[in-house]
């Protein structure tokens, strides 16, 4: 559950904290240091936190066990990700005849097949464990229409129950002033600039290499234009980017900020022009939806799944995902003038609110699990 690893466990957070109150409790069981911060710190939920397993595979032996003993305690139990030893859990579930769902999280996109010998080594996995998981559970959920289709062609003998949920955000809470203040305090040399906002992990999956490099080519960018960087730096990939920068004579309009958090995190939504994710796949795109919340417009590729929605809302541009296709993202937005740009504010407003609110999510998840603890 380290908020470090980005959109999974942001979106297991938001569920827990919705599905806790006078008719739903929720509780989390990971593979965390029981005394990790960020479960110690959590007061919303209950974590049951195992230790780390072992290897990237996760394996934990006390992981099954855990759910032999105590998984009849729950009216329907959600299974998070794919890949990892935890899917092995829905074999127990099958036989104790507990209720369970598969929440994929965009992990069978065929993106992460392009790598061959990487597909090569997952078909096992995927014949002898994912497949009928995925093929056994109550249900498998999908955050938009688009994920579903893509994960229905990536691997042989694809069977599904799919239900299509939403994912919700919590959005912005407080005052713009008073978070915009807070963003200052903490990066001083960005007050009353004109930025765009980068915020994801630093990871070649999110294509901040073709922002840079759209940024280089740009014959026309304003004089005052800056963009500034936010996450954390999963793969080292930082320096590259650095050299890249400094090679396009970028240097005086990159601002690093690292990984940010609460007020900080929502200030620099507030205080950004615009909010830029040029990603290869993206099975939602929470960070995305947390920049409508805020009334920022944004800049994303059709690779992030939830393009439909801001294009039919008007809440931003979308292009393809290539050097070309972030070059012209900017040049539209470049283009718009200032009452067009406040118009695309309140369109993205209004986007946020219709399709990613956490009423919006919680409505959709509530449905599928009441139907699946039901069929028990």
């Amino acid at each position: 559950m380290d908020p470090a690893q980005g959109g999974v466990v942001e979106a297991i957070n938001q569920a827990a904290m919705s599905f806790n109150n006078d008719s739903f409790q929720t509780e989390v069981l990971c593979l965390d240091d029981p005394d990790s911060e960020w479960v110690k710190n959590q007061s919303h939920y209950t974590i049951h936190a195992l230790g780390e397993g072992i290897t990237a595979y996760g394996f934990h032996r006390k992981y099954l066990s855990w759910l032999w003993q105590n998984s009849k305690n729950y009216d329907v139990i959600i299974i998070d990700g794919l890949w990892q030893f935890l899917v092995l859990g829905g074999y127990i579930l099958k036989i104790l005849n507990v209720p369970y769902c598969v929440f994929t999280h965009g992990m069978l996109d065929p993106y992460f097949n392009k790598e061959k010998l990487k597909f090569i080594k997952k078909l096992p996995f995927w014949f002898g464990i994912e497949r009928n998981v995925i093929a056994l559970a109550s249900a498998v959920i999908f955050t938009c229409r688009d994920e579903y289709l893509l994960a229905s062609n990536s691997f042989p003998l694809f069977r599904a129950r799919e239900k299509i949920t939403t994912l919700g955000v919590e959005g912005n809470s407080r005052e713009s002033s008073e978070l915009v203040s807070s963003f200052y305090t903490e990066f001083p040399t960005l007050a009353n600039k004109k930025f765009a906002i980068f915020l994801s992990r630093i990871n070649k999956k999110k294509g901040i290499d073709l922002l840079v490099g759209a940024l280089g080519r740009m014959k026309n960018l304003p004089e005052d234009f800056q963009l500034a960087i936010a996450g954390p730096d999963s793969e080292g990939l930082q320096l590259k980017l650095t050299q890249q920068i400094e090679l396009l004579g970028l240097t005086d309009r990159v601002v690093w900020l690292g990984m940010l958090k609460g007020d900080v995190k929502w200030g620099a939504y507030h205080a950004s022009e615009v909010f830029i994710l040029p990603s290869h796949q993206e099975n939602f795109g929470i960070v995305v939806a947390e920049a409508l919340s805020t009334g920022t417009p944004v800049l994303i590729t059709n690779k992030v799944n939830i393009w439909r929605e801001v294009i039919t809302a008007g809440a931003g541009f979308v292009e393809n995902d290539d050097i070309d296709g972030v070059e012209e993202l900017l040049s539209q937005w470049f283009s718009l003038g200032i009452q067009s740009r406040r118009n695309m504010k309140a369109d993205a407003i209004t986007c946020f609110q219709k399709n990613f609110s956490i009423d919006a999510s919680t409505r959709d998840l509530e449905r599928v699990l009441l139907n699946v603890s039901k069929s028990k």
